[in-house]
């Protein structure tokens, strides 16, 4: 109920960026789909979504665009790579990152 009312907060003042940290943290899977909902209709009500999440497998559901930050670097930017991708790019790019941020 928290993150239900945290979002409906942030929503009252009809924002035109809205930022969602975990959102379908704590939330049963009716709640997770309807919120999946949520955040894809709101680009049509002019409304610019940045989530921050770990769980890509929710990512890819709702995003048609990502970016993914390794070590404090953006590694990637642009659009959503084929269904189930997701995982597989997200690894080579914090793996690319890791090795190209070491100290010698």
């Amino acid at each position: 109920m928290k993150q239900r009312l945290g979002i409906a907060a942030a929503l009252i003042a009809n924002p035109s960026f809205l930022i969602l940290d975990e959102p379908a943290n704590g939330l049963d899977p009716f709640g997770i789909q309807e919120l999946r909902e949520l955040i894809r209709s709101f680009p049509e009500k002019g409304i610019t979504v940045l989530v921050s999440s770990h769980i890509l497998s929710e990512v890819e559901q709702t995003a048609d665009h990502i970016g993914i930050l390794s070590g404090g670097r953006l590694g990637y930017q642009g659009g959503m790579p084929p269904q189930g991708h997701l995982e597989e790019m997200f690894m080579k790019i914090v793996a690319k990152n890791r090795r190209g941020g070491e100290m010698s």
